[in-house]
C-alpha cells in the first residue's frame, strides 16, 4: 500500500485524501479486530490510516513500501497481543508516518529503499542496527539509518514511530541548491539524531509546522498552495540540525559562496521559469557575457545555464504531475506545455531520464 500523495480541496471540513486506499481485510488469515487508537497518534494524521493487521504476514507484505522487503517476528512472551497499523500522510516527496506495533517485534528490513528517513519513537524505546552501528531511539533521540543498507529494528511493547521519509534525489537536489554547486559526495547522516540539542529546535519546529498545516482546515496547504516550499523547509531543517558529512559546509563562513552573475542568473530563471528564455536573456539577467556566465555555471554548478533552466523545468513539471488528482483534469501535454516543453517526446525522454519514471507514470500515482 503506498501513503496518498496530498491534496486536499479547499473545503470547511477535512476529507479522506483521494488517493488513500485501505486494506482488503478479506485477503487476512486472521479476522481485522476492532482497531484502538495508537499511543501518541498526532491528530493531524489520525483521518488517515494506511493500513492495520494482526497478521504478521500480512504486516510484512504491507509494510514493504515503507522499508523494503522485511521479516518480522514477535518476540513477545504475549504474542496474541500482536497488531500492526500504519498512518501517513505524503505530499510531494515527503511523507510523514506513524508505525505503531503493539506488541515487541524484530524488523529486519534486508534492503531500506532509497529515501532518507528518521525514526522517533512516541514512548517507549527501540533500538536500530545497520552495520555495526546500533543506535537507542527514545523520544529525545531519533535514528537515521542510510538507504540501501539492511536494518534491524528491536522495538519495545507500545513504542509507536513518528516516520519522516524524504525522497533521495529530491534532497540531494535540494542540497545542491543550498551549496551552489551539484554534491560531490554521497551525502551521508550521523545515525543518531540528537533532538534535544539546541540546533534540533530548527527540525522540531518543521514537524511542528507541518502537523498544524495538515490539521486546521483553513491552512495553505489544504487549499494546494505551498507544499514545495513546506518540503523545502523541511529538508532545509534536516540539513543545518543533524550531523552529515556536508555539515561544515553547510554553516562554516564563506563556503558555498556563488558568483554574482551565477546567483543572478538563477533568480531570473525562478521568477521566470514558464517564459521564454534564452541564454542571451540570463547574460543580460546577470550583467556578464555570455561566455562568461557559462563558464561561471560550470565552474559553480557543473552545468550550462541552459541545462540548469531545463533541470529546473522538470522539477516544477514534475511537481505538477505529482500533485495531480483526478478532478483537476490534467494530463501531460498540458504540463509539458506549461514549463516550456513543446516537444512532447524530447520532453518524456528527459524526465525519464532524470526521475527514473515517465511522466505519465507519475500522473498516475
Amino acid at each position: 500500500m503506498t501513503p496518498n500523495r496530498f491534496r486536499f480541496p479547499p473545503t470547511e471540513q477535512p476529507l479522506q485524501l483521494a488517493r488513500l486506499h485501505k486494506i482488503d481485510t478479506s485477503r487476512l488469515s486472521h479476522q481485522v479486530r476492532p482497531r484502538i487508537k495508537p499511543r501518541g497518534l498526532p491528530q493531524a494524521l489520525e483521518p488517515h490510516l494506511v493500513w492495520e493487521t494482526h497478521d504478521v504476514a500480512a504486516a510484512c507484505q504491507l509494510g514493504h513500501e515503507l522499508l523494503g522487503p522485511l521479516r518480522l517476528l514477535v518476540t513477545d512472551d504475549r504474542p496474541d497481543d500482536f497488531s500492526a497499523s500504519y498512518h501517513a500522510v505524503r505530499l510531494r516527496d515527503v511523507t510523514l508516518g506513524y508505525l505503531d506495533f503493539t506488541a515487541e517485534v524484530k524488523v529486519i528490513a534486508h534492503q531500506l529503499p532509497p529515501s532518507f528517513l528518521v525514526l522517533a519513537p512516541m514512548s517507549g524505546s527501540s533500538t536500530v542496527s545497520v552495520g555495526g552501528s546500533v543506535t537507542d531511539a527514545n523520544a529525545i533521540t531519533a535514528a537515521v539509518p542510510p538507504a540501501g543498507h539492511e536494518m534491524i529494528l528491536r522495538c519495545e511493547r507500545q513504542a509507536p514511530h513518528l516516520l519522516v521519509r524524504i525522497a533521495e534525489q529530491p534532497l540531494l537536489a535540494h542540497l545542491g541548491r543550498i551549496l551552489g554547486r551539484p554534491p560531490d559526495a554521497p551525502l551521508v547522516f550521523d545515525q543518531r539524531f540528537d533532538l534535544s540539542a539546541p540546533r534540533a529546535s530548527r527540525w522540531n519546529i518543521a514537524i511542528q509546522v507541518l502537523h498544524t498545516e495538515l490539521l486546521e482546515p483553513s491552512s495553505l496547504l489544504r487549499c494546494g498552495v505551498g507544499v514545495g516550499h513546506l518540503e523545502e523547509f523541511l529538508m532545509s531543517a534536516l540539513l543545518f540540525a543533524h550531523d552529515s558529512n556536508y555539515s561544515d559546509q553547510l554553516t562554516r563562513p564563506g563556503q558555498g559562496i556563488e558568483h554574482r552573475c551565477t546567483r543572478a542568473a538563477k533568480n531570473f530563471i525562478e521568477t521566470n521559469l514558464s517564459e521564454p528564455i534564452t541564454l542571451a536573456d540570463l547574460a543580460a539577467a546577470a550583467g556578464v557575457s555570455e561566455r562568461t556566465l557559462q563558464a561561471a555555471f560550470r565552474s559553480q554548478l557543473g552545468t550550462t545555464p541552459m541545462s540548469y533552466l531545463r533541470d529546473r523545468r522538470l522539477e516544477r513539471a514534475r511537481a505538477d504531475l505529482a500533485d495531480a488528482v483526478p478532478t483537476d483534469n490534467v494530463n501531460v501535454t498540458s504540463i509539458a506545455l506549461r514549463w516550456g516543453f513543446g516537444h512532447l517526446g524530447r520532453f518524456a525522454a528527459q524526465y525519464k531520464a532524470r526521475f527514473g519514471e515517465s511522466p505519465s507514470r507519475t500522473l498516475r500515482g
